[in-house]
């Protein structure tokens, strides 16, 4: 999906964010939780606006992937969304990002590894629904 915008998140955007993250398998952030990322200087808070967000810490060479979330699937915008993530934490000095996604999550999976993550390790049964977590490294070229 070339040109779709994104650009960091503003005060003004919680609310599709809210809404995008209520979807299952999103992280469900709180507005309150999603303001006081706005404030942190290691947040990486990304949107692409009425269809998603990226949400991540940048802590060395290290990118942690907090959330990312499509309005819908299949429309190119959580490839836009890691491109520029990937961007950002590039110019904050980050080698690559790691991340967790629920091993009942197929088509997460599958999006990650098709952007050349690799598995690194297993957490299990760690979400409550019994689910292990899949452990995520993606290089930063």
């Amino acid at each position: 999906m070339s040109g779709l915008e994104v650009r960091p998140a503003t005060a003004q955007d919680l609310g599709m964010v809210a809404g995008v993250g209520a979807r299952p398998f999103a992280a469900g952030w709180s507005q309150e939780a999603l303001a006081a990322e706005l404030e942190r200087a290691d947040s990486i808070f990304l949107v692409a606006p009425e269809r998603g967000y990226a949400l991540a810490r940048a802590a060395g060479d290290d990118c942690l992937l907090l959330d990312l979330a499509a309005a819908f699937d299949g429309g190119g915008c959580g490839r836009a969304l890691l491109a520029a993530l990937k961007q950002a934490a590039k110019a904050r000095g980050c080698r690559r990002i790691s991340f967790e996604a629920s091993a009942a999550n197929a088509r997460a999976l599958a999006f990650y590894q098709k952007a050349g993550a690799v598995v690194v390790g297993r957490r299990p049964k760690f979400y409550y629904d019994g689910s292990d977590a899949v452990l995520l490294d993606l290089d930063i070229p």
